[in-house]
């Protein structure tokens, strides 16, 4: 007989064999038979065999497991570990990648520099860092605004082909206004589109102002930029 439903396995009618009898090519061959399909019935630890069915582990655990390489294959908790682990916490999750098709966002917090200084002659806009650069002292000269990732990862390793990238600079300004007369990407000036039509000539005499810089990346080290001038005092 086969095994019962909880994996047992119980030999045919027959036996054990009596002491004395006299053993027969029907029971033989019957008890044989029996055996072999058992054995066949059997998960071989070669693999030759596939399950049909499901396994029951009964809160066992699966040792000794190589981690996946094929899309239906079992994960390992090391495997597990290591890739949801790199993923961060919510906290600091990289967003890198991730679409979000569907549903609806109620409100998304920016994260934003305020610096106490001015711009200094050449500014780094580190996009990785931030969504907003504030500087709440006077600035006190014309400068470059130079756009990138951050210290060490340039805005074109950041960006695939077909994203945007909007980021926002204030600039406070007193009696004598100053702005950002050159643009730069990664190291490299570029020629922005404004506005209206019109390139910006100079900052706001008492106020603050607001640089709104859109990147579009078209290729390979390349952008097209947009950006914008807007008075508050």
């Amino acid at each position: 007989m086969s095994r019962n439903g909880s994996g047992t396995y119980s030999l045919p009618a027959g036996n054990p064999v009596v002491t004395g009898t006299t053993i027969s090519s029907t029971w033989g061959n019957t008890t044989l038979t029996d055996i072999a399909n058992a054995l066949t019935g059997s998960l071989a630890s070669d693999g030759q065999t596939t399950a049909s069915g499901n396994l029951n582990m009964g809160t066992n655990r699966i040792v000794n497991t190589a981690d996946p390489t094929n899309a239906q294959d079992v994960a390992t908790k090391n495997y597990v570990d290591t890739y949801v682990g790199a993923l961060g916490t919510m906290a600091s999750q990289n967003a890198n990648a991730v679409a979000i098709t569907g549903g609806s966002i109620s409100s998304i917090l920016e994260g934003a520099t305020v610096s106490a200084s001015a711009p200094s002659a050449t500014t780094n806009y580190d996009f990785k860092t931030q969504a907003v650069l504030y500087y709440t002292s006077n600035a006190t000269t014309n400068f470059t605004v130079n756009v990138r990732g951050n210290s060490t990862t340039s805005l074109n390793t950041v960006m695939a082909i077909g994203q945007t990238a909007t980021m926002v600079l204030m600039v406070t300004n007193g009696a004598t206004p100053y702005y950002p007369n050159v643009i730069q990407i990664d190291g490299t000036t570029v020629t922005p589109k404004y506005q209206g039509g019109f390139a910006i000539t100079s900052g706001n005499a008492n106020s603050i102002d607001m640089y709104t810089i859109a990147i579009v990346k078209t290729a390979s080290a390349t952008f097209t930029s947009f950006v914008s001038q807007t008075k508050f005092s």
